[in-house]
């Protein structure tokens, strides 16, 4: 080889050497300033063992079980990924999921996701739903910039196995949000959805789904005044939605859709425009604060965005709240009004008010009184169409008041708590037949009550008791309830050990007047106990033994009796 060649080289060894490390400090530069861990790994193994016997009634579960488990997920530069096993010889099945894939990276202001992901753009858009494909979010300063897409569901063919819900055809889905300002002062947000079924991923006759489509379309401001002592903003989403991919497409003029979405969006015949949002405007001050917030869902509206929407709704929310003596008395309510019929095309119009408010005082560090009341009225009108009005209207009305005080004595190594709750529920409905039919009013009221008392020793040992009351009175039926609880649990060997025992009693009494005002008792007592331990071998390694027993006897009437034992075993180690 000439001496010039052997030099060449060499230069360029030494060049290309410098160059790689130089890249390979600035990588090491890129991981330090981002989240991406250069490999992790860890997972655990674990085996349970149970037994189930029972004398009275059927078999709930399995006489024997042995399950095992195993899990293992993984990190390389970002990319995470996992598997689990189960087996259960329950159902004799082995089921192995490796449906969980997926990255997840960021690095400054920059976040990359890919594989199974959710991203939230708007309350009726994009909102929850899971695409498998790529999620990408960019925020350098005040700006943002997210854009997702994928694959929104896979095709299900039909089936006449059990268990089978319904088919599905296979949707590509697809969305962009702009936006500029601060999520945690003044925004504003554009973002657009945009999701269609593939009509030929399934075929068949009597699938009784259609193939759809979806564009939706969402501005989202808030305006932070006053140093954030009043803050008001809002968002609103358009939804075009086709129920049918099949069915003959229109001409712009034919619809009420404005021309722009139109250039990417074909309307046909089952193509309808709803709007759907929400308005909210907050004030906070030292003493007071106060939300107001007004929703409106239109009949009609859908997005495939999101679950399942409940239209035809409208809803007005009120907030007050009220501190003073510098927080030992709160005071705040939650006002909530709702209609339904917003276009008075329906047979029925149902009106509902929902109050809640919640008293607190905190009269010391040891005692505190909490008290709610709760009130809820629904009322169904009955609408007149044409002149004719069907169905029937109905009223109902329920009050629900709750006061529990709290107190807790702490000693130099000893700790009571005692809690005393007491409650009063009543409910009234009545319903107006039309055309004379006889109304089938109804009312019940229910007192109710628990107190509670837990002592901790400074040797590791805690004793627990509770007793609870009920009665309730309602049309023909009268109820009473009542039962106790103790327990305790205790700490050995530097809490390695700790083994827990529980035991209560619970009795049912049912007094009912049937036809001809014949009186029929029914009296069931149940008695319970469990008994826990759990023993941390090492660090990574730990089991667990449980014991559970349920004895069911009918004292008067007419019931069933059974007795039930149950016990489990289960070991697990981390790794």
């Amino acid at each position: 080889m000439p001496h010039r060649l052997k030099i060449s080289l060499l230069v360029i060894t030494l060049i290309s050497l410098a160059s790689a490390q130089r890249a390979f400090g600035q990588f090491s530069t890129f991981l330090e300033e981002s989240n991406i861990s250069t490999a992790t790994a860890g997972g655990s193994i674990g085996l349970t063992a149970s037994a189930y016997s029972v004398d009275g009634i059927e078999n709930r579960r399995a006489p024997g079980m042995i399950q095992t488990n195993a899990n293992m997920n993984f990190n390389l530069f970002g990319f995470s990924s996992g598997i689990n096993m189960n087996y259960s010889t329950d159902d004799s099945q082995f089921r192995q999921s490796m449906n969980n894939i997926s990255f997840n990276a960021t690095w400054r202001w920059l976040n990359i996701q890919a594989g199974d992901v959710s991203a939230r753009f708007s309350e009726y858009g994009l909102s929850g739903a899971t695409i498998r494909g790529g999620y990408v979010r960019m925020d350098p300063g005040n700006y943002l910039l997210e854009i997702t897409g994928g694959r929104s569901k896979r095709a299900v063919r039909p089936s006449l196995e059990s268990g089978f819900r319904r088919p599905a055809f296979q949707q590509w889905a697809g969305g962009v949000k702009l936006g500029y300002g601060s999520t945690s002062s003044s925004y504003f947000h554009l973002s657009t959805f945009y999701a269609r079924d593939e009509k030929n991923s399934i075929t068949g006759s009597n699938l009784d789904i259609e193939p759809r489509e979806n564009l939706t379309m969402t501005p989202d401001f808030q305006v932070e005044l006053f140093n954030g002592r009043f803050t008001i903003g809002s968002q609103v989403t358009a939804s075009i939605f086709t129920r049918d991919l099949n069915s003959s497409v229109v001409s712009m003029d034919e619809v009420n859709i404005p021309s722009f979405f139109t250039t990417f969006y074909s309307p046909r015949t089952s193509t309808r425009i709803n709007y759907a949002g929400i308005a909210d405007a907050s004030m906070n001050l030292d003493l007071f604060s106060l939300g107001l917030g007004y929703e409106r869902i239109q009949p009609g509206f859908e997005s495939l965005g999101r679950g399942t929407v409940r239209d035809d709704q409208e809803r007005i929310k009120i907030s007050p709240t009220l501190r003073l003596m510098n927080n030992r008395i709160n005071i705040s309510s939650n006002i909530a009004l709702g209609r339904d019929n917003l276009l008075g095309n329906r047979v029925q119009t149902q009106r509902n008010t929902n109050v809640n408010s919640n008293v607190q005082f905190v009269i010391s560090q040891d005692f505190s009184l909490n008290t709610t009341y709760g009130l809820v009225l629904n009322n169904i009108t009955a609408e007149e169409i044409d002149g004719q009005t069907s169905g029937s209207s109905q009223s109902q009305i329920s009050h629900n008041v709750m006061v529990q005080p709290s107190l807790t004595l702490r000693g130099e190594e000893i700790t009571h708590n005692i809690s005393l709750t007491g409650g009063y529920m009543s409910i009234e409905s009545r319903f107006d037949n039309q055309g004379g039919m006889p109304a089938d009013n109804y009312g019940s009221e229910s007192i109710t009550s628990a107190l509670n008392y837990a002592i901790t020793l400074p040797i590791g040992l805690t004793l627990n008791s509770s007793v609870n009351y009920m009665t309730n009175s309602s049309d023909g039926i009268e109820i009473q309830n009542f039962g106790f609880n103790l327990g305790t649990s205790y700490a050995f060997f530097n809490r390695s050990l700790n083994v827990s025992a529980n035991a209560g009693m619970n009795r049912n009494i049912n007094e009912r007047i049937g036809p001809g005002d014949q009186l029929t008792e029914t009296n069931i007592q149940q008695l319970t106990g469990s008994l826990n331990s759990s023993y941390n071998l090492t660090d990574k390694d730990s089991f667990d033994i449980t014991l559970r027993t349920r004895s069911n006897s009918v004292l008067t009437g007419a019931g069933r009796e059974f007795a039930e034992l149950e016990g489990s075993f289960r070991y697990q180690r981390r790794f």
